[in-house]
């Protein structure tokens, strides 16, 4: 049986085939929920955004255009409503600056080793907002570096200073760890 691509879905969804919007829904909500629960750091939060991501995608779904990827359109979409979120909660985040590093193998050979995963995920959660939001897309949703300047609106040099700098933070205090 055909799988139906993502515009194929927004398209009949458009044309008022509701069902497909269940099948869009059921093919990003797990990867919506991870990306936004790692901003928000709050399950029951992380919920609401998600079910209001999908509110707003149906809302708009007549200026959805299907020549752009779709996840793009909804990663960007529940980024935004995360961040009016944390807005909310008045949270701040601190700008760090770091040294830079060699290479990206250091640190994918780290988090592969399953006795480092509990602590480089504590310390990507203490990261500044930008960096693991870069971070967490890059390495745990595989989303490529322009796929991350779309959805966090930054142009992909700053896609790729902010990763650059994560990964200093990272080794400098997963190195204080060991």
């Amino acid at each position: 049986m055909h799988t139906p691509s993502d515009a194929d879905l927004v398209r009949a969804i458009q044309a008022g085939e509701i069902p497909a919007f269940e099948v869009l829904v059921k093919r990003y909500q797990r990867g919506l929920f991870a990306f936004v629960h790692r901003i928000l750091e709050n399950e029951d939060d992380a919920y609401e955004v998600v079910q209001d991501t999908f509110f707003q995608i149906y809302k708009t779904i007549e200026r959805v255009d299907v020549e752009r990827k779709f996840s793009t359109y909804a990663f960007e979409i529940a980024k935004n409503t995360a961040l009016s979120v944390l807005r909310k909660r008045k949270r701040t985040v601190s700008l760090e600056m770091a040294e830079d590093i060699e290479d990206d193998e250091s640190l994918l050979e780290r988090v592969s080793r399953a006795d480092d995963a509990v602590s480089i995920r504590r310390t990507i959660e203490q990261l500044p907002e930008k960096y693991k939001s870069v971070i967490t897309l890059y390495y745990f949703d595989d989303v490529s570096y322009e796929e991350i300047s779309r959805i966090l609106r930054l142009p992909v040099n700053t896609v790729r200073t902010h990763l650059k700098r994560a990964k200093s933070i990272l080794k400098k205090e997963l190195s204080h760890e060991s």
